[in-house]
Order: structure tokens, then sequence, then C-alpha cells
């Protein structure tokens, strides 16, 4: 938590000269993963807390350029699954530090003033994509003490490139303050996630979704484009 306020304090110098095309915000929810460890695409029971902080530009109505860092929390167990997985009794739990850049696309998107100045309210559906870095480290537990020396795996890998594919919905409620609801999803190029890889599905990369609430503050002068009609 004390890295992502100390990157909003770092972004709040530029967000105040932004003429209200900059959002400083922050976020909260839940995340989960699929890997080696999840027998099922989503084990509803391993869902952890996520949380961060983004800076979103405003290009125009309907383009917007996103930066998110986030801190999250995920866990699989051998104990979700069945047959002989069950029996392994493999487990992992990872926190993971992600920066993201995303271009995101509002179909409906619009000024938020009105031709006479007005702050109207909007209701905005969008979706994104873009690119990001995510660092993990994850811990092994096993039950058999056989298996400790398998981990972790001489070529883990604790840092990966990923593809974040978004999709959600913000309200400007008031004229500096908005919230907003988010579902991301985050192909990853690494199959270390959890820590296994060999000793698991070696064909697959790992990958993990993060869900929650946004609330984002406008910063900067108000400079609404008047546009009085006349006869």
């Amino acid at each position: 938590m004390k890295r992502i306020l100390l990157y909003a304090l770092m972004l709040m110098p530029l967000a105040s000269f932004a003429q209200q095309k900059v959002e400083l915000g922050f976020f909260g929810g839940f995340a989960n993963y699929q890997g080696d460890l999840v027998e099922n695409p989503i084990a509803i029971s391993e869902t952890k807390f996520s949380y961060g902080g983004f800076l979103r530009y405003h290009i125009d109505n309907k383009i917007k350029l996103r930066g998110n860092f986030m801190h999250a929390f995920i866990s699989g167990s051998d104990a979700n699954a069945s047959g002989d997985l069950k029996d392994r009794g493999w487990s992992f739990d990872a926190d993971l530090l992600e920066a993201t850049l995303i271009g995101e696309f509002h179909p409906f998107g619009k000024e938020r003033y009105g031709s006479t100045g007005i702050f109207e309210r909007r209701i905005s559906p969008y979706l994104g994509m873009g690119l990001g870095m995510v660092n993990f480290r994850p811990k092994v537990s096993v039950t058999n003490p056989d298996d400790a020396f398998l981990f972790p795996e001489s070529n883990e890998k604790t840092t990966s490139l990923s593809i974040p594919i978004v999709v959600g919905m913000r309200a400007d409620l008031f004229e500096f303050f908005s919230l907003g609801l988010e579902v991301g999803w985050r192909a990853t190029f690494n199959d270390y996630l959890d820590g296994v890889s060999k000793n698991g599905r070696d064909d697959r990369n790992d990958w993990y979704v993060l869900a929650g609430f946004t609330a984002s503050f406008f910063f900067g002068r108000v400079e609404p484009d008047y546009n009085f009609e006349t006869n």
C-alpha cells in the first residue's frame, strides 16, 4: 500500500496542470488466477484481495490512456481438485506487483460539460487493452516431505510481460469525482505465477484476473467549450 501511495503523490503535480484531462484514481477488489494448481478455470475459494492506483489521461471523449500500479494476492491448492491431484497435496501463495499501460475505448463517450458550461452526469462503458510487467514471489507448500526438493524449480522466473484486457463501466457522478466497476484479465508469458511449471503443465502459461471498484478524482482547471447557438 505504501508503494501505491508513493506513486500517487509523485503523479499529483502532473495532474494539477491537466485542465481536467487527468484523473487520479484508486482500485480495490479481488484477484484470482488460473494455472498448474487450479483444476477449473476459476477456484472461487482461492479469491484474494487486490488494490492499486491509476492515472487516466483523456485524449478525447472516446479514447483514454491509463497507467496502473497494482498489488494483488493469489493462491491455489490441490485440495480444490479431484482424483489424483487432490492427493498430491501441493498449494501456493503469491503476491503480485503489476505496472500496466492500457488504452481504453469508450464507445458512448461524451463531453462532461454541456454547451452552457454546466456539468452533466455521464455513465460510460468501456473496453481496454494494453501491455504490462508483473513481478511475483510464489511460495509452494507440499504435504509430502519427499516433494520438497522439487521447489523452487531451477529455471523459475519471477518477472513477466503481461497483456491486460479489461471491461468496465464508469460513472461521472460529480464534477471532480467518478466511480467505476472493472474486470480485467491478464495473459502472461510465464508459467511460474504459482511456482510450478516442469512439475505441472509446462505447456500452458499462467494468467490472473483482477475485478473491483474504482474511485477517481479530476484535477486541473475547468475549461468548458462554450457553444451558444445563435439564430
